[in-house]
């Protein structure tokens, strides 16, 4: 077996990368899928068992960096090639050209994802952290009728490529957040980021009638789908975004590892 460092996938290696994800997911069903913007990729490779054919793409395991010393990570292995040590191979791969990082890979709930959480309790990861994915479809926005009775000034900009919304009240910040708009053939998604609500305004409804001012806007532009991630812990933050009509479609929990534990999968 080769493993194999880089950085970025030629249109070769995407392809790769693309079928290797299509098997594992067929062969075991998943919300989670193949990871193309990732920063970092180790490949696993073996030899082709048909002479004067290239080496067969058996696992991968991509990297994201989230912090300085932080990354997410997303592995497959291929349905023929598992129980043979592939993943542990891939990370000891990843620890020894990062020995000072930690590593954390989410993991959907449901059965689909039992043998991934095997894997990690079988190398020493520890529970760290649950997120979840909150979504709305545009035509379920909820009306807010107390908009009129406290009209807000609502800015949407652009600056290098980001997109930021701010509500404005009385000249004053009333909240904002950071927009990631991308179009599929279904129609335009929107990915909201750090809805901030300045801290002496919370608990008062600002950041309610900030999203059901903001939300409709972006529905006139022809977003279709509105998605958003939060932490499982952070129950005021669901509950701003259920009364805006986000309802919780995915639960990822995320487990961290380090060089201090060991295993093989």
């Amino acid at each position: 077996m080769s493993i194999i460092l880089q950085t970025s996938l030629s249109l070769k290696r995407l392809k790769q990368v693309r079928d290797l994800t299509s098997q594992c997911l067929m062969a075991f069903p998943a919300p989670l899928s193949c990871p193309e913007d990732g920063d970092i990729y180790f490949l696993a490779e073996e030899p082709a068992p048909v002479p004067k054919k290239g080496p067969i793409l058996t696992a991968f395991l991509a990297l994201y960096v989230l912090e300085e010393n932080l990354f997410e990570c997303s592995a497959f292995t291929h349905p023929d090639w598992r129980q043979k040590g592939l993943f542990s191979a891939l990370l000891e791969a990843a620890e020894t050209a990062y020995p000072d990082h930690q590593f954390s890979f989410p993991v959907p709930e449901g059965d689909a994802c039992l043998p991934a959480l095997s894997a990690l309790n079988s190398l020493g990861a520890e529970f760290w952290r649950r997120e979840h994915l909150m979504t709305l479809d545009a035509g379920n926005i909820p009306s807010c009728p107390f908009l009129k009775a406290v009209p807000i000034s609502l800015h949407i900009t652009e600056t290098d490529g980001l997109k930021t919304a701010q509500a404005f009240y009385g000249g004053n910040l009333a909240a904002s957040c950071f927009l990631d708009i991308s179009q599929s053939p279904k129609g335009k998604t929107c990915c909201l980021h750090q809805v901030l609500v300045p801290e002496s305004l919370r608990g008062k409804g600002w950041g309610t009638r900030f999203l059901l001012s903001l939300l409709p806007a972006l529905k006139e532009q022809g977003v279709c789908r509105f998605l958003l991630q939060v932490s499982g812990e952070n129950l005021p933050a669901i509950a701003l975004y259920k009364k805006a009509g986000f309802q919780i479609t995915e639960t990822l929990s995320y487990y961290l590892y380090d060089a201090g534990s060991k295993g093989h999968v």
